[in-house]
């Protein structure tokens, strides 16, 4: 199902990237560390699900002294439009699916994806060159807004563990190298916002005007658990 974005909720996407922790953890500093850590010059490399172009721009910004060929993808006409007015000529972005990867077979030496429910395994196996990198950074059953997802305990869109992942990657044929998981206080702007956060993501199942309620009565200061995780893995060059 393609989830359909309005202006209300590409603000509301685009402000969680400024949004800082309230404890001494910034997920994003360690994700794209994390990426630098893999990266080397002359490498292909492609984000999945790269939504306004966010991770190929830091990517750019971070390593200018590399030579990288920046690949971005997205089912979104919206975001692909976004992304395309960050980066210009920087990445090249296709309209994609990520069960379908419009690429060959071994095209990319690294992969990313930053908050991503619906990755692929086998397409992210079949379009990784042998020995390379996947680098992934998600959110846990929690969501991303743990104290939000208890009051609706059983209407959570897609839901998932991070062993999920670790088993579905590994299956694909992928070597998983690291896994860490972090719990992380976020501290949203006012109740509102917190709300239009909720709704612009495809989160919680027939989301309503009582659920809007049901929040602002249980959340008078906006403090969420965040249950970011990052999960790297390779694959393994061909013997």
């Amino acid at each position: 199902m393609r989830y359909d974005y309005n202006e209300a909720t590409l603000t509301a996407r685009a402000k969680l990237e400024q949004i800082k922790p309230d404890q001494n953890i910034d997920i994003n500093e360690l994700f794209f560390a994390s990426i630098s850590n893999y990266l080397k010059d002359g490498q292909h490399v492609l984000d999945i699900g790269t939504g306004n172009g966010f991770v190929l721009s830091e990517i750019a910004q971070r390593n200018p002294n590399l030579h990288l060929t920046l690949y971005g993808v997205d089912n979104s006409e919206e975001m692909i439009s976004l992304a395309q007015k960050k980066l210009g000529n920087k990445a090249i972005l296709s309209r994609g699916d990520a069960n379908h990867l419009p690429f060959t077979d071994k095209s990319f030496d690294l992969l990313t994806a930053k908050n991503v429910t619906r990755i692929h395994a086998e397409e992210i196996y079949r379009v990784l060159k042998p020995g390379g990198i996947f680098v992934f950074r998600e959110y846990g059953r929690g969501k991303g807004l743990c104290e939000i997802t208890s009051l609706f305990p059983n209407r959570i869109i897609r839901q998932r563990d991070p062993s999920f992942y670790v088993d579905s990657l590994n299956k694909a044929g992928l070597y998983i190298l690291s896994l860490n998981c972090y719990t992380v206080a976020r501290k949203y702007e006012s109740i509102e916002n917190l709300i239009t956060i909720v709704k612009s993501f495809p989160f919680i199942e027939n989301f309503s005007q009582e659920d809007e309620q049901r929040i602002i009565e249980n959340f008078h200061d906006p403090v969420v658990t965040s249950d970011p995780f990052i999960l790297i893995c390779r694959k393994e060059q061909s013997l």
